[in-house]
């Protein structure tokens, strides 16, 4: 059984057997082999893959089907199938295979050599499948566009069987649609739906409550440690006086949709703390995090520019801090409101640059105006030659782009010293200021915020 198409045999006696045979392994419609065909080449992949090898399945969806077959018909609809089917081809890898598993799923197999970045693989084929289904499709007289959601599974990471790998990267699509991110990898989850949908209520019960509040961790311009701007991280105070960290509820939020009213109000109280420290004659920049979510969500932009124009604020002080994934798998999604943001003045930052799998290379295609490393690379700076080459990679590439670095996490002098040292612009961490309340923060402000960020009150 190949992993290409090929053409149904001729109907006839001799070609009957042949042709049995193939439509036993391909799908009629588009002539990609079926889910037969996936479960055989699956079973197969994962023995050799005992070996020591990684295998990725990619669970592909696309958008908005169903409005085109309601709306056009389904011989419109089989059409489209037929035209994503043969783009989807395109980009498959001879040794990858592409099958059809029904309705407008579609499935792709990818066998990995031991030594492979399989998580980097498949944010990168599906970062290719939302670029090849970018451009318009045609069916009849209709032009239209339609995306796809994708999510991935890894044997031997997330399964050690074939269903259960299928049933995982099928998790992933679902969340990734749920999401609107367009892509997702499996993540395993301790917690059952009640659960999940409990504290989804507790979440929205404590914006009701007001139980949510700021706090907020400096960000210094090297070498002269001055103070510039800051960034505004969210915390929950829980029925019981504690502080729920982050990790533990900004998941569920993403899952159950929290986060578009989580955002909101992380950009309002943002803006309404930057109006009492402009007040003071105190102006540094702020950063917010941009969940994926709100950005694929239509009117997201209109509405971000609105609160912070009836705030008073300048866009140029906002920094938006964005994941990979937001800015790389969806581009046809994300592409409009990050033309409207970046048009009106706002920062664009990348967020945790180098926890993601894309190449250094693709910030040249990005609108970048600030790239933030990761913490992990400081863990090993700055005795550790590889931790060493790759953040002096990315300053390179950076300068060369005209964006500026943030270095997250820096927690020794040794490590200020070595950023200096390579020209890194601006850096935060505890070894430079802990995240803490607006009050503590403003007399930071009063205290240490540059003069080129000052004015009288």
């Amino acid at each position: 059984m190949s992993a290409s198409h090929s053409a149904i045999p001729p109907a006839g006696s001799q070609g009957a057997d042949q042709r049995l045979a193939y439509l036993a392994y391909h799908d009629v419609l588009t002539g990609m082999p079926n889910r037969a065909a996936l479960a055989e080449r699956l079973e197969q992949a994962l023995e050799r893959a005992a070996r020591g090898a990684t295998v990725a399945l990619l669970s592909i969806d696309l958008d908005d089907f169903k409005l085109v077959n309601d709306g056009l018909g389904h011989s419109a609809g089989d059409e489209l199938l037929r035209q994503v089917a043969a783009r989807l081809e395109s980009i498959r890898r001879s040794t990858d295979l592409l099958a059809r598993h029904g309705g407008d799923e579609f499935l792709l197999l990818l066998e990995l050599e031991p030594d492979a970045d399989g998580p980097g693989l498949a944010l990168e084929m599906a970062r290719r499948i939302a670029q090849v289904l970018e451009s318009p499709f045609t069916v009849g007289d209709a032009e239209f566009r339609i995306g796809a959601s994708v999510g991935a599974a890894l044997y031997p990471r997330d399964a050690l069987d074939a269903e259960t790998l299928h049933r995982h990267a099928d998790s992933a699509m679902y969340d990734a649609k749920t999401s609107g991110s367009g892509f997702a990898a499996y993540e395993p989850s301790d917690a059952n739906p009640l659960a999940r949908l409990t504290t989804a209520a507790n979440l929205r019960r404590g914006l009701e409550q007001n139980a949510f509040f700021l706090e907020y961790q400096p960000v210094y311009r090297l070498p002269e440690l001055e103070l510039i701007g800051l960034e505004a991280l969210i915390r929950w105070r829980g029925s019981s006086g504690e502080i729920v960290p982050p990790g533990d509820f900004i998941p569920v939020a993403e899952k159950t949709g929290v986060i578009n009213a989580l955002g909101g109000w992380v950009l309002a109280e943002t803006c309404r703390q930057a109006r009492e420290w402009d007040a003071l004659g105190l102006h540094p920049n702020i950063g917010i995090n941009i969940s994926p979510r709100e950005l694929h969500r239509p009117g997201f932009a209109d509405e971000l520019v609105r609160t912070v124009r009836d705030a008073g604020m300048s866009p140029r002080r906002l920094v938006l801090e964005l994941t990979e994934s937001a800015w790389t798998v969806d581009s046809t999604r994300v592409a409009p409101a990050l033309e409207r943001l970046t048009a009106e003045g706002f920062v664009l930052a990348l967020d945790d640059f180098g926890a993601g799998y894309s190449s250094l290379s693709r910030l040249r295609t990005l609108p970048v105006d600030v790239i933030k490393i990761d913490r992990a690379f400081m863990q090993d700076l700055p005795t550790d030659p590889q931790a060493v080459a790759v953040v002096d990679a990315i300053l390179a590439l950076a300068h060369a782009c005209n964006c500026d670095v943030v270095t997250e996490g820096v927690e020794t002098e040794a490590q200020l010293r070595f950023l200096a040292q390579r020209g890194c612009r601006l850096a935060q961490g505890f070894h430079l200021g802990r995240p803490q309340p607006a009050g503590p923060t403003e007399a930071l402000l009063s205290a240490r915020l540059s003069g080129t960020r000052r004015s009288a009150a």
